[in-house]
């Protein structure tokens, strides 16, 4: 088989139906053997048979994970698949008609691990004037999935998302599998699972390549669109820097907390307190939310999880 595209979801039955369908109108070439995986990560919605009525269009299995996380999820679905080729999209995207073929040119034309492809927001809505994604707020896009490094393919330096990536199965073999300490769990916004296994890759030394005409959409929701909804993101990427990159052991700290992330701090709170423009001002709210989630995960003692093959 060549590509396997797995898919994680969790009470978004009406999301998935929409890129399940989307998925249903790829245009392959003749011969060409694929097959989706939708992974149910402990829903209680009607999942299950949006899948399975799923299954008269597109070559779909469905997946049961009762464990709640997206790792626990993926990790679930990687030992399952048939293809040469493991893809990864979200259930919540439309995707382009020629998103498989790119794929699957690219990893087996190109010298590379994996690739990873275009993301495009689709705004349905207006941007708050609070926000920005232009530099120097460029911090604020994180919330919005947006992964576009122009028109031409190239090596990367940048992880992709997990909305739009593909790997040779071999690599999970090599590198091993997603940390479950990382990423969604039921309703909480933490994030990195992705790119950490990305990182992961880049760092020994393989390659990972930027396909531009491998596309996906993905939604920006308004219900998103929210000052506490932000806040809350970049208080639990806070926790995910920190478990994904521990600060050295013998750092400097006060009260547990290394002396410069309590400077930095301080520095984010005067910019905060003393800006008086509405984009730079939430600008250095989310900064300081950022630091307050780094400084609540070493308060609290966590131990990342640094061995990923322990959890295949």
């Amino acid at each position: 088989m060549n590509i396997s595209v797995v898919l994680c979801t969790y009470n978004r039955a009406e999301s998935l139906r929409r890129t399940l369908c989307s998925l249903s109108a790829m245009r392959v070439p003749a011969n060409f053997q694929w097959e989706v995986l939708v992974v149910d990560n402990n829903s209680s919605d009607h999942t299950r048979d949006v899948t399975e009525m799923a299954g008269g269009q597109l070559p779909c299995r469905y997946l049961f994970e009762g464990r709640q996380g997206k790792s626990f999820a993926l990790n679930t679905a990687i030992p399952q698949a048939r293809g040469e080729i493991v893809a990864f999209t979200d259930d919540d995207v439309t995707i382009d008609q020629d998103w498989l073929t790119a794929l699957w040119r690219a990893v087996t034309q190109l010298d590379c691990a994996g690739v990873g492809g275009c993301i495009r927001p689709v705004w349905n809505c207006l941007k708050p004037p609070w926000y920005s994604d232009s530099e120097p707020y460029r911090i604020m896009a994180g919330v919005v999935v947006d992964y576009d490094l122009g028109n031409v393919s190239q090596k990367i330096s940048k992880p992709p998302f997990g909305a739009n990536m593909a790997f040779r199965k071999d690599v999970f073999k090599k590198h091993g599998v997603f940390r479950t300490d990382l990423g969604p769990t039921g309703r909480r916004l933490m994030r990195g699972e992705d790119t950490e296994f990305c990182q992961r890759i880049l760092d020994s030394g393989e390659n990972i390549v930027y396909v531009p005409d491998a596309i996906v959409y993905h939604p920006v929701d308004e219900k998103r669109l929210q000052k506490r909804y932000f806040q809350s993101w970049y208080y639990e990427y806070g926790h995910m820097i920190v478990r994904r990159d521990p600060p050295a052991t013998e750092t400097v700290r006060w009260f547990g907390v290394p002396r410069y992330m309590l400077r930095e701090l301080a520095g984010a709170a005067l910019a905060w307190a003393t800006a008086f423009e509405p984009k730079k001002r939430f600008f250095h709210k989310l900064e300081c939310c950022q630091r307050f989630g780094q400084i609540a995960e070493l308060r609290r003692g966590y131990q990342p999880i640094l061995n990923s093959r322990a959890e295949n």
